[in-house]
């Protein structure tokens, strides 16, 4: 059910979302479980107030499906095995699935190995690396995802789009304090913020986020979108992202820069390469030492003096585990134009939002 908040935009709970997004999955031709797994993690980053890569994204993937340019059926192909390590072939998988299985796989591996290595190559975009890196938390693991992407930064002093953002996250369990959860691309804004601003009718970005076609600052979103998205860090983010390629798409012999094609166009094979690694932490230390010294690190930096005007000092992944927390009980704001959408989809597939 629909409640209205602002003029543009509509609360509609987890669950009603879920299996909206589930069904239309298996109209579109998943198997009943792979689209449980598709929507449940394109409904998470929705409660984890990561919008861009929510169900926002959902008429995207249902074109790519429709159209041929995503095999719905799941099946991971190994290429290569050891007891700590596989090449797996996405076969143009739905990313969210053939990531969720391989991130099974790099579990099971490091229960064995103590510490495991999953590359994937053939695949499309996945969403949000967190879900996938949080996975190993409760299983006492540490887990690490990393993916390349479609061409959105140019090298540093270059203007041409030759990098991804390739996004990366690491989850790490602590004790009776919450995790700790990185989870970031290497530019200082998504495009998936540039297009939210679209949908949303934003007529302005801010200044740092993006070139023009040209090389030059804008502010303009519709310039951001077929512009140059900006490296967090300059020079340094410029490297972050291109040893994330190397560590995914180049690594699993997959298209890696420019060549990665489909993760932001319909009509185009992706070829996204993925990575995912699970340590297992009674390989290092006991269990309960190493949670109770991560409580002591985050009560540390929680407690530190705080400055002028701050209230509250948050270790990454904080802000999304309180955001969840919300909008687990009063459901997920979603702006109009996005609800639009979605209806539209549902017309497509004969399946009703509820």
């Amino acid at each position: 059910m629909e409640t209205k908040i602002e003029s543009n935009k509509l609360i509609y709970r987890a669950d009603a979302l879920e299996r909206f997004c589930a069904t239309v999955f298996e109209k579109l031709g998943l198997s009943q479980n792979d689209a449980q797994v598709a929507a449940s993690a394109l409904v998470a980053a929705n409660l984890r107030g990561v919008d861009t890569h929510g169900v926002l994204r959902m008429p995207f993937y249902a074109a790519k499906l429709r159209q041929g340019y995503v095999n719905p059926k799941v099946e991971l192909k190994p290429l290569r095995e050891t007891s700590g390590t596989a090449l797996m072939d996405g076969q143009n998988s739905l990313g969210q699935v053939v990531a969720y299985r391989a991130m099974e796989k790099a579990i099971e591996k490091a229960g064995v190995s103590g510490i495991s290595y999953v590359a994937v190559r053939n695949s499309n975009h996945f969403g949000t690396c967190a879900y996938f890196a949080m996975m190993a938390i409760p299983r006492d693991m540490i887990g690490i995802a990393i993916t390349n992407g479609q061409a959105h930064l140019a090298p540093t002093g270059g203007v041409t789009k030759l990098l991804g953002n390739n996004p990366w996250s690491i989850a790490v369990p602590a004790g009776r304090r919450l995790p700790v959860v990185l989870d970031m691309a290497n530019s200082v804004a998504a495009m998936g913020k540039v297009r939210s601003a679209i949908k949303e009718g934003k007529p302005t970005i801010p200044g740092d986020w993006a070139l023009n076609s040209e090389g030059e600052p804008t502010t303009d979103p519709q310039e951001a979108l077929h512009g140059i998205l900006l490296p967090v860090g300059g020079y340094k983010g410029y490297g972050i992202t291109l040893v994330m390629d190397l560590l995914s798409g180049v690594l699993a012999d997959s298209a890696f820069g420019p060549r990665v094609k489909g993760t932001d166009t319909v009509a185009a094979v992706a070829g996204v390469g993925h990575a995912f690694l699970a340590v297992k932490i009674a390989a290092f230390d006991d269990v309960a030492a190493f949670k109770s010294r991560m409580d002591d690190y985050i009560d540390e930096i929680k407690g530190t003096p705080k400055a002028k005007g701050v209230t509250e000092i948050y270790l990454p992944g904080e802000l999304e585990f309180l955001k969840e927390r919300e909008r687990r009980e009063k459901g997920i704001p979603l702006p109009s134009r996005v609800v639009e959408e979605l209806l539209t989809v549902g017309k497509e597939t004969g399946v009703s939002l509820e």
